[in-house]
């Protein structure tokens, strides 16, 4: 096996455990915002979850990035790719419209569909379009990058991500932001999957330098969602924003953990779930919708209820995935 294809295996773990903690994410999150009706004990769970799933996301954006980047410049590919992820975004706009009115009763403004995305989850697909769309500039910038530019512009970014991240916690605002990497942190993490995939031999930190990094950001988030939360009786989420720093270098650490890790097999299980992840996370939001409307979530404690409706959502989905990918005509190797 080539170190390639021995990087692939890896990203192809990194894409199920990003999709996994999506999930469990939005379970998370289900039970977080019944605060404070919600039992303290339940609320403590659903904070550790939440913040131990924050790097699902920009992981996501990394893997992306790591696989596009380092392609050849095509633009007729490239538009291709473009296209498919708009035309999903409006197919699956079109289906939750008919969801949302028929199951849940939400009427929506036709017109605000551009600006604010249908559900929550959406805004991954809106802004991914934009990044496909410029692919062709990344390609160039960061093929024909020095290491030099390389590092000026990894430093550049960990350090405008952190300063912006500690001035708008004091509840200050940025209104000139630093093209590139200040203007879009998801674009940043894009290149930054390429980046570490691609130097990754050349990154001389040591993993236990990661493993503090991942685990003291991840209690920072934790705690800062807590504390204020506890302070003020109400759920307070400001600090689990995906600009947030914490977030940011615990999903840089997590990558690069996985990128220095020894070769992973090839597993059929691990694939399956990587080959559906995309549907899974569109599909899912259905059974959470249905599990929202029929069970009272503060009668259902948290360290039960997570796993359990976690499973819940995973196989269901995984199961409508391949369903449908049967239903288009393709054959669906399941083991």
């Amino acid at each position: 096996m080539s170190k390639i294809s021995q990087r692939d295996e890896r990203l192809e773990y990194l894409r199920v455990f990003a999709c996994f903690g999506v999930i469990l994410g939005h379970i998370s999150n289900w039970y977080m915002r019944a605060y404070p009706d919600l039992p303290f004990d339940s609320y403590i769970c659903a904070s550790v979850f939440n913040g131990l799933c924050r790097v699902s996301v920009p992981i996501f954006f990394m893997i992306s990035g790591a696989l596009i980047l380092e392609q050849n410049t095509d633009y007729k590919k490239n538009t291709k790719r473009a296209l498919s992820i708009l035309i999903k975004t409006v197919v699956w706009t079109i289906v939750f419209l008919i969801w949302d009115y028929f199951y849940l009763g939400e009427r929506y403004d036709i017109h605000e569909i551009f600006a604010v995305p249908i559900r929550v989850h959406f805004w991954f697909l809106y802004v991914i379009f934009g990044i496909y769309l410029t692919v062709p500039l990344w390609q160039k910038l960061v093929k024909d990058a020095s290491k030099e530019l390389i590092k000026y512009f990894s430093v550049l970014f960990i350090s405008v991500l952190t300063l912006s991240f500690i001035i708008e916690s004091f509840k200050m605002h940025i209104t000139y932001e630093i093209p590139l990497v200040g203007a879009s942190c998801y674009a940043c993490y894009f290149i930054m999957g390429y980046i570490i995939r691609h130097y990754i031999d050349e990154i001389k930190i040591k993993r236990w330098i990661y493993v503090t990094v991942w685990a003291l950001c991840v209690t920072a988030t934790i705690l800062l969602t807590l504390l204020p939360s506890i302070k003020h009786n109400e759920h307070i989420e400001s600090f689990s924003d995906f600009r947030s720093a914490f977030i940011g270098l615990s999903a840089l650490a997590v990558f690069c953990l996985f990128m220095k890790a020894k070769p992973f097999k090839h597993n059929r299980i691990i694939s399956l779930f990587s080959r559906h992840s995309f549907n899974i996370y569109m599909i899912h939001v259905f059974f959470l919708d249905i599990i929202q409307v029929n069970i009272d979530i503060t009668k259902f404690s948290a360290w039960i209820g997570i796993p359990v409706f976690f499973i819940f959502l995973l196989i269901l989905s995984l199961v409508c995935s391949i369903l449908f990918e049967l239903a288009k005509g393709k054959k669906q190797i399941i083991l």
